[in-house]
C-alpha cells in the first residue's frame, strides 16, 4: 500500500535534515495556489536544526512590473536563493494551477528536484521534523568533578544523551550540590565542538546542601527538561561567567578534635554566667561542624585563699574529661546552676588558680593521642608565679609554674592555644597573649565561627560551587 503523500514528504524532509553538515544550508520550496513559500534549514554552533521561512504572492513575484528590470523567473529564482542551498525540496501544494506550475518548471531548472505534491501546508511538517530530529551532537550536563585526598576541583561534564537520541530520551544521574552563589546551582548543557565546550542551556536553583538524583529529558534538539530538583529558572550568565565562578580547591576538611573548655569561675555573678554561656555557645556550634569528630573536656578553676579563717580553698574541678559534647554540655548545667564559687572566701582578687588549673590539664593529656587538641581559656585574671616577684602577686601556695606547664601543654603536637578574655588586648594582663597564642577573642564580642576558624575547627566559609559535583571515581 503506497505511503501518503505527507508520509513520503516527512521521509524527505527528515532525510535531507539529518545529512545538514555544520556548515550545510537546506532549502524547501512550496509552491501553494496564490504564494511561494521558502523554508531555509541550517544548524546551529550546537549542532541543532534552525529554520526560518518566508512567503511571497505570485503578485509580487511574477508582475511583470514589480521587480524592476527583473523578469518573473529571475524573480523567482532570486526570492528562493537555490544557488547557495546544499540540497533542495521542492513541494507543490497546488498541482493544478498554472501559476504554480509555471513556477515550478523555473524552480526544476535551476536545480533539478523531485517534486512533492502535498495536500496541506508545509509549516507543520517542516516543524515535527525539526522537532524530532535526533541528536548530530551528544548532549552532556556540566559538572565538577572533586578528588577528596587532593581537595582539587576540576570541570568536566557528564554525558546526558549520545549522537542519536531521539526526544523522549531520558537520563538519571546522581548528583552532589553545595551551596552556590547568587544564582543557586547552574545545570548546563553543552554540546562540543572538538575540545571546547558551547553552552546550549542554562538553569539554576537554590536548593539544599545534599545528593540529587536528578532525571534529564530530551525534550526536543536545543530542550533538556529537569525534574527531581524543584523550579528552575533560566540563568542569565554566559560560559565565561559560569567558568569564572567555579573554584579550584574543595574547603579543607576538619579531622577528629579535642577542645578543652577551662573557665574561671569566681568574680561577679553577672561574668562568671557570661562566661559559662560562651563555653555553651562554643561547644554547641562545634558540635554541629564537627558531628561526630568532636571530644569536649570541661575545667572548671577559682581563686586561691590564703586567709587563715577561710574553710579551706575549692580545687580545680574536672567537671568531664574528654567526653561527647552532649555530655559536657549535661556536665555544664550544675556550673551554670551554682555561679560563682563562694567557697574559700574570703579568697584572693588580684589572680586565678591559673597555674593550678594547666597543672591539671597537663597531667591529663596523654602522648599518644592523634588528633587536634585546643586548650580554651575563658576568664580575665593572670596567673599566681611561681615564687614572689616584681608583680606583688602572691605566689602560687602549691606551687606550680604557669609557664613551664603551658610550655608542656603547647609542645604536644597539633595543639593550640586560644583565650575568651573579658577584658580588651590593652588591658588585659600580659598572660592572657600567652594562654591565647593562637586565637584571642573578647568576652562581649565574640565571633565563634571566626575562632573556630583560626583554629582549624571549622572550615571557612566555602566559595560558591555553582555546578552539581560528581565524586571522581564516577
Amino acid at each position: 500500500m503506497p505511503e501518503p503523500d505527507k508520509a513520503l514528504l516527512r521521509k524527505a524532509v527528515a532525510r535531507a535534515v539529518a545529512g545538514l553538515t555544520a556548515t550545510g544550508r537546506l532549502t524547501i520550496v512550496e509552491v501553494a495556489a496564490d504564494a511561494m513559500t521558502v523554508f531555509r534549514i541550517h544548524r546551529d554552533d550546537n549542532g541543532r536544526p534552525r529554520c526560518h521561512y518566508w512567503s511571497l504572492s505570485w503578485g509580487d513575484l511574477t508582475s511583470e512590473h514589480g521587480w524592476g528590470d527583473e523578469s518573473p523567473r529571475q524573480a523567482v529564482l532570486r526570492a528562493a536563493d537555490l544557488p547557495s542551498a546544499d540540497e533542495v525540496v521542492l513541494v507543490c501544494s497546488f498541482p493544478d494551477g498554472a501559476e504554480a506550475s509555471r513556477v515550478l518548471g523555473w524552480l526544476s531548472e535551476e536545480r533539478p528536484a523531485a517534486v512533492h505534491p502535498v495536500d496541506g501546508p508545509v509549516t507543520a511538517i517542516v516543524e515535527d521534523v525539526l522537532a524530532s530530529d535526533p541528536l548530530s551532537r551528544s548532549y552532556d550536563l556540566v559538572v565538577m568533578r572533586a578528588d577528596h585526598p587532593s581537595g582539587r576541583l576540576r570541570l568536566g561534564s557528564k554525558q546526558l544523551f549520545p549522537i542519536g537520541a531521539v526526544p523522549g530520551t531520558r537520563a538519571e544521574v546522581t548528583v552532589r550540590c553545595e551551596p552556590g552563589d547568587e544564582y543557586g546551582t547552574a545545570f548546563a548543557v553543552v554540546t562540543w565542538q572538538g575540545r571546547e565546550p558551547r553552552l546550549l542551556s542554562v538553569h539554576s536553583a537554590r536548593l539544599t546542601p545534599g545528593r540529587y538524583l536528578l532525571t534529564a529529558e530530551l525534550m526536543r534538539p536545543g530542550k533538556v527538561r529537569f525534574t527531581g530538583l524543584g523550579e528552575l529558572t533560566r540563568d542569565p550568565r554566559d560560559w565565561s561567567d559560569l567558568v569564572a565562578a567555579a573554584p579550584s580547591q574543595l574547603p579543607p576538611r576538619t579531622g577528629p578534635a579535642h577542645l578543652i573548655c577551662a573557665v574561671e569561675v569566681c568574680g561577679p555573678d553577672a561574668k562568671v554566667e557570661e562566661r559559662l554561656s560562651r563555653v555553651r555557645q562554643v561547644v554547641s556550634f562545634l558540635s554541629a561542624e564537627l558531628a561526630g569528630l568532636l571530644r569536649v573536656s570541661l575545667v572548671a578553676y577559682g581563686a586561691h585563699s590564703y586567709d587563715d579563717r577561710s574553710q579551706g580553698e575549692h580545687p580545680v574541678e574536672v567537671a568531664a574529661w574528654q567526653v561527647a559534647p552532649e555530655h559536657a554540655l549535661a556536665a555544664l548545667e550544675p556550673l551554670e546552676e551554682r555561679g560563682a564559687i563562694t567557697e574559700g572566701y574570703p579568697y584572693y582578687p588580684h589572680a586565678a588558680q591559673l597555674e593550678d588549673m594547666l597543672d591539671a590539664v597537663a597531667r591529663r593529656l596523654s602522648t599518644s593521642e592523634h588528633m587536634r587538641t585546643v586548650l580554651l581559656t575563658v576568664g580575665d585574671r593572670p596567673p599566681h608565679p611561681v615564687r614572689a616577684n616584681r608583680s606583688l602577686i602572691l605566689p602560687c601556695p602549691h606551687p606550680h609554674d604557669w609557664q613551664s606547664l603551658l610550655s608542656r601543654v603547647q609542645r604536644r603536637p597539633d595543639t593550640l592555644l586560644a583565650a575568651i578574655c573579658d577584658r580588651r588586648d590593652a588591658s588585659a594582663h600580659p598572660a592572657w597573649r600567652q594562654l591565647g597564642a593562637d586565637a584571642v577573642a573578647h568576652l562581649d564580642a565574640l565571633d565563634i565561627r571566626g575562632l573556630a576558624t583560626d583554629l582549624g575547627l571549622s572550615a571557612p566559609a566555602a566559595l560558591p560551587i555553582p555546578f552539581p559535583l560528581l565524586d571522581e571515581t564516577e
